[in-house]
């Protein structure tokens, strides 16, 4: 089976049957949920995948107590479901949550402000606050094919490319800011507090870009009164 054919269909009525009584709002995403996409990903041209691993690993959804076979499609931002030999993906509900069970990486949906249509979109946690979260974006983007335009040129097939990961602040209300590249700019985002991190982070000797370093700062600032 070609695990890349992805088709469009609604989930088996057997889950219909399993969440139709007393319903949470986190259950109802597993009931009309469809799996499209805008490529052909049967195409014996295309380079690459669309996913940021392949398989298919157990994964909970927040509320919900059952695990599913689940995998992220970074290039469409989807999460994706097997059942028996089909793909399905979730409806995006704002602050669902959905952990895979065998590393414990955790993916959340925010508003995604990146595409500026008040759309969702799914960020992974690298830690979560009573104030603000730390979010990382995957992102993995289609390339067209590029002809030779000499003869010494090569032929570049379609690709699909994991490109470099994006931090983010994470808010209670569900909206994002992507932290910005230079630490001037990243210390004006905790307005108040700004002080206190920049002194934090230079007694500690803590990198504004790199992930570990990060996460030991939104600790920090999820201390502070």
């Amino acid at each position: 089976m070609n695990t890349r054919l992805i088709k469009l269909c609604f989930l088996p009525c057997f889950l219909t049957c399993l969440f139709s009584y007393g319903q949470s709002e986190s259950e109802q995403i597993l009931n009309h949920s469809v799996s499209v996409t805008s490529l052909d990903l049967r195409s014996k041209e295309l380079v690459g995948s669309p996913y940021v691993n392949d398989d298919f690993f157990p994964a909970k959804i927040k509320g919900i107590e059952t695990a599913y076979p689940m995998r992220y499609n970074a290039y469409e931002d989807e999460m994706e479901f097997e059942k028996e030999g089909k793909f399905y993906n979730f409806n995006k509900v704002l602050n669902q949550e959905v952990v895979f069970l065998a590393t414990n990486k955790k993916y959340k949906l925010f508003f995604d402000t990146e595409n500026n249509d008040n759309s969702i979109g799914y960020f992974v946690v690298l830690f979560q606050g009573n104030k603000i979260d730390l979010l990382n974006k995957e992102k993995i983007k289609f390339f067209e094919a590029v002809k030779p335009k000499t003869g010494y040129d090569k032929y570049k097939p379609p690709t699909l490319k994991r490109v470099n990961d994006k931090f983010y602040i994470g808010y209670k209300n569900g909206t994002t800011t992507e932290l910005p590249r230079k630490k001037q700019d990243v210390l004006k985002l905790f307005s108040e507090k700004s002080n206190d991190i920049q002194n934090y982070a230079k007694k500690n000797r803590l990198s504004f870009k790199d992930k570990e370093d990060l996460i030991q700062l939104f600790k920090y600032y999820n201390t502070l009164n």
